[in-house]
Order: structure tokens, then sequence, then C-alpha cells
């Protein structure tokens, strides 16, 4: 197992699984839009089983930034899968696509983005995933310190509805 950049640290995953274990008697998926080498994926993966969390991602980073540039000189895919085997107990499903290319499953109890931080991207990609959520179920996401992020997140949720922890900004459907 390696993680080899620390873009998720303990306080994050500690929030996240939270996160997973305040959902668990709701019936609906559980995603990761976003997982890079799994670290995130692994906690939510930790705290969800023996549900399995999906995991979405084209794993060759964000277009202009500095993770495009890191999988274009190593194989990001396979440290995931790697991580994935050694760090859970198998309840990872990977899905190789971008978010839009993704299938969403009827019924959302949980997701967690952390993938383009571009404003447009992070505020259509909660757009996309807000008719699927079930009452009482959780949209959270990483990087919540990076100003489009954050101004994604307070423009389609509402800065009423939204709050932080870690470096997650997280809001929960009525």
């Amino acid at each position: 197992m390696t993680f080899t950049e620390e873009w998720f640290g303990e306080a994050s995953q500690a929030v996240l699984a939270g996160l997973c274990e305040s959902v668990k008697y709701l019936d609906g998926a559980i995603i990761e839009v976003g997982c890079w080498e799994g670290r995130s994926t692994c906690a939510l993966a930790n705290a969800a089983y023996p549900e399995p969390v999906h995991a979405v991602d084209t794993w060759h980073g964000s277009p202009g930034e500095i993770s495009a540039d890191l999988a274009a000189v190593r194989d990001v895919h396979a440290r995931f899968l790697a991580n994935v085997e050694a760090l859970t107990q198998g309840n990872v499903i990977p899905h190789r696509v971008g978010w839009r290319d993704f299938d969403w499953p009827a019924r959302v109890k949980l997701v967690h983005i952390d993938a383009t931080h571009e404003y447009d991207e992070v505020a259509e990609n909660i757009a996309a995933v807000l008719p699927y959520m079930v009452p009482g179920g959780v949209i959270c996401g990483d990087d919540n310190h990076h100003p489009p992020v954050r101004q994604a997140v307070l423009d389609t949720l509402g800065a009423e509805d939204t709050f932080a922890q870690a470096t997650l900004w997280i809001w929960r459907a009525p």
C-alpha cells in the first residue's frame, strides 16, 4: 500500500467515516467521485462495510491541475486498486468513468465529491446528484478551503444549509 500525496489527512478521514456511520440506517448507495490513490475511498469503505462503495474516477487527474501531470507519469489507477485491495474488505466497486458518464443509482445516501476543483464542475456535480438523494442523505466533499469549490457549494446548496469539518464541506438532505 502506498499513498504518494498527503491530500486527505486523518482528521478528514475520520469526519468522512463518521458521516458514513450517520447514514447507515438509510436505504441508498454510497458513492465517491474522485478517488485518486484511494485514501478517502478506504476510509469510506471501511466505515460502510459490508455495504459497497462506488468509486467513480477516470484516474487521469484533473485538467490543468497537478494531478493531471502526476497521472501522466505514473499509473494512479493501479495504485488505487492495490491500496483498496490491501486496506479494505473488498466492498469497493471501481467505475473508471467521469461523474458525467456514471449511471447514478436511483437512491443515494452519501456522496463524497473530490474530483476537479473548478466552480462549474463542482456545482454541476452537486446538481447532478441532488435528484437522487434520499431524505437525511449527505453530500460532502473535500477542499472546503479552495475558493472555487467553496463558492460552488454555497451557490448550489446555500450557506445556511452547509457546514465544514476538517477539510470537508457537508450538506444533509432535509
